[in-house]
């Protein structure tokens, strides 16, 4: 209670200190703001491609929105942020780990793209493989502190190595936060209340310090609530977080801009304190069991420096983020009792980016070339406690891992776009990476057996060049057509853990390369009252590998190998915006996914049962509806209701041997979700309440689960799973000055 005051105050405040100041003109990303008079979609400025442009005259398969949209339906967790991005699923990360005392360091390691998924570290040992996608947040790789007081969100799918500094094989995830304004002191604030006793309050104040010469933006945020399937009285699944950032604008020149920047983030869970086992394919049995405490926290340091030199503009983006981590994770099921405790004292990333570009729009060419220096420090301490039951018998076995690992990288990559006539242009970009990973371990398996990674033997080097070429051309001025061919390249790692004899095993990652084919186009009809904006694609994933699969399901410890499994993928993607009339606008988007293993070395196949790519629906469809109505006087009430729809899908992989009886344990059926929402807006938009509420017909089903088969009796399925978000409604006021 009393942090809940204090975070209240602290809103309030912030409020009270705009008082004085003049109303601040609404943006256009106010979730308080009305909708554009003209009944014409609106045009969105975009900097995915790291100059300032549309978002329909970007050549590429781009999604953007703005943080007015989701503060006004209380969108906030990454995963809630990428919902109604084709393609694109957060899967169970933010529910899973993002969210949780067990944390991974990375928060795009649970992001897919177009089926592609991100390899995580071997069990048993340390975080931090590279991903396949990228998150950027305010220009930072892997940066904190992007899911509030946000001003929009782009995501970039396809590989974006030649644009993007680190990970970008799949695409990219740009969040781009307010930034501090010289010219106005404003302040704004929200406070939420909603079901399983949620609690959020966030808010910014913008103080200018000398006229257009800088500014400085302070804001904050809070969240807290009870965790969805256990019992209040138990507390187990609770979490809060806590964000700060502050943004210091310098502009002592016409042509020097500076911002510096510092964030920190800190976590609080309770996990899980929740068993929920599948009895049945469509049954679950929830029932509550001891909860561990868990902590992860973050901090930041940063700047981004433009200089503008005429024909060219550098920009230096210098970075500094910690990340800690102190947890107990607890799982019961499945014949197995686990405790792992979790302690990763030092996990320190330093990066240098520095991009020089052209600075004429008008030119016939316009290029960008850039480095990216990568260090990663890492020590983290893993014990597991081990209680066999079930059909195995029972006694503790324990394992331990002490992993001090250093990654360096540095990439180079330059893309330049020519005008090679009238409406008609040609995008060429090339990338060079050299990565480091040095890794010293100490590990001892459930047997007893230690072995150690010293010298040499815990040195990997990669090298790599990728490239991208797209070719492009406007059919009218509204209307484009584009085709690309690009590459992406993720390096490998090496770690101990167990292998199928119980004892130390050497596992090695090699480096993974894709290639996307991509062809595309971009519409608008009815004079700009509708868009149309479709793409077609083939992914090559010959290097994906698979490290996290136990290879010994019969026994009473679980063990791990290096499992190459290429995949290939095959989509379309359509998204479609209309204004019929002023007051109301229609959003669709769909999405077409065959991802598909292959060519799995046959020691292994008996381990994977499908070649459907688990988590990752064939189709996928979003739509939704806004409307409009004035009230009079400045006051207006928004309307707005979404439909979500996943087709059939498999949740997990299985081993050969469960098929017959634990098939449709790992399968959902279609899934649909509805969102509604309202919101009634004050004195031209500078109050506001909404409310909402999500998964209206609380339609619960598993989205992701651990199935095995009892040895003993082979008809006897034994799974755990977990459960995506029930219905949930909330209340949310707002204030802006």
């Amino acid at each position: 209670m009393m942090k809940r005051l204090l975070y209240s105050v602290f809103a309030v405040g912030m409020v009270g200190i705009a008082r004085p100041a003049f109303a601040q003109n609404q943006a256009a990303d106010d979730p308080v703001s009305s909708p554009a008079n003209e009944a014409t979609v609106a045009e969105i400025l975009v900097t995915a491609e790291r100059r300032t442009s549309t978002a329909q005259k970007t050549a590429a398969s781009i999604s953007v929105i703005s943080g007015g949209e989701l503060a006004m339906e209380g969108r906030y967790s990454l995963s809630d942020i990428v919902e109604d991005m084709p393609g694109t699923d957060f899967g169970t990360g933010e529910s899973g780990r993002a969210r949780s005392g067990r944390a991974t360091d990375s928060p795009a390691a649970d992001l897919t793209i177009r089926g592609i998924r991100s390899n995580v570290g071997v069990a048993g040992s340390a975080t931090s493989t590279a991903t396949t996608a990228a998150i950027y947040v305010d220009d930072v790789y892997n940066g904190i502190g992007g899911s509030y007081d946000i001003d929009r969100v782009e995501l970039l799918r396809g590989p974006q190595g030649t644009l993007y500094g680190r990970s970008a094989t799949s695409g990219v995830l740009a969040i781009h936060t307010k930034a501090p304004d010289p010219s106005d002191l404003g302040a704004d604030a929200s406070l939420e209340t909603g079901s399983y006793d949620l609690f959020h309050v966030t808010g910014g104040v913008n103080v200018p310090l000398v006229n257009d010469k800088a500014a400085l933006r302070v804001s904050g945020n809070y969240y807290e609530r009870d965790g969805y399937y256990a019992s209040r009285d138990s507390g187990g699944g609770r979490f809060s977080n806590a964000d700060g950032r502050a943004k210091l604008l310098l502009k002592p020149s016409e042509n020097l801009t500076a911002i510096l920047g510092f964030a920190f983030q800190e976590n609080r869970t309770r996990t899980p304190g929740v068993q929920i086992n599948q009895t049945a394919p469509n049954q679950f049995d929830i029932f509550d069991i001891e909860w561990r405490s868990g902590k992860n926290g973050s901090r930041q340091y940063w700047a981004v420096i433009d200089l503008d030199l005429g024909d060219v503009a550098l920009t230096y983006v210098p970075a500094f983020r910690t990340f800690n981590t102190k947890s107990q994770v607890v799982t019961r099921g499945n014949g197995l009792n686990i405790d792992n405790d979790i302690d990763t004292s030092k996990d320190h990333f330093h990066t240098q980016e520095l991009r020089l570009r052209s600075n004429d729009a008008s030119a016939p060419l316009q290029w960008q070339t850039g480095v990216m220096y990568y260090n990663n420090s890492l020590d983290d301490v893993s014990h597991v406690t081990m209680s066999v039951g079930g059909p195995y018998g029972s006694g503790p076995m324990l394992a331990h891992a002490d992993t001090s690992k250093t990654t360096t990288a540095i990439g180079v990559f330059a893309e330049g776009t020519l005008n090679l006539s009238d409406g008609t242009r040609l995008t060429a970009g090339i990338r060079y990476d050299n990565t480091k990973v040095v890794t010293e371990q100490t590990y001892t398996s459930v047997l007893g057996a230690t072995e150690y990674l010293l010298g040499d033997e815990g040195i990997r080097k990669f090298n790599n060049v990728t490239y991208k070429f797209r070719i492009e051309h406007d059919l009218t001025a509204r209307n484009m057509i584009y085709g690309s061919v690009s590459t992406g390249f993720s390096p490998g790692d090496v770690t101990l853990t167990t292998g199928t004899d119980g004892r130390p095993k050497l596992i090695e990652l090699n480096a993974e390369t894709l290639t996307s084919f991509e062809i595309g186009t971009k519409n608008r009809f009815a004079g700009g009252r509708l868009q149309v904006n479709g793409a077609l694609y083939y992914i090559d994933y010959g290097g994906f590998q698979a490290a996290n699969i136990n290879l010994t399901p019969q026994l009473p410890y679980s063990s791990y190998a290096n499992i190459k499994m290429p995949l290939t993928v095959r989509g379309a993607e359509l998204e479609i915006m209309a204004r019929p009339w002023a007051n109301g606008q229609f959003s669709a988007s769909f999405a077409f996914t065959r991802a598909r293993y292959h060519d799995i070395p046959a020691e292994y196949d008996y381990v994977i049962a499908f070649s459907q790519v688990e988590g990752v629906a064939p189709f996928t469809a979003n739509l939704s509806y806004d409307h409009t109505a004035s009230v009079g006087r400045g006051t207006e009430l928004i309307l707005g209701a979404d439909l979500r729809f996943a087709s059939a899908h498999n949740v997990a992989n299985l081993y050969d041997a469960y098929l017959p009886y634990a098939r449709d344990y790992v399968h959902v059926g279609g899934q649909a979700t509805v969102d509604l929402r309202a919101t009634a807006s004050f004195d031209d938009g500078r109050y506001a309440l909404t409310g909402y509420v999500r998964n209206l017909t609380d339609n619960r089903y598993k989205t992701y689960g651990i199935t095995s088969v009892d040895s003993a009796d082979a008809s006897g399925v034994v799974s755990s799973a977990g459960l995506n978000a029930p219905r949930t409604w909330g209340l949310v006021t707002s204030a802006r000055f």
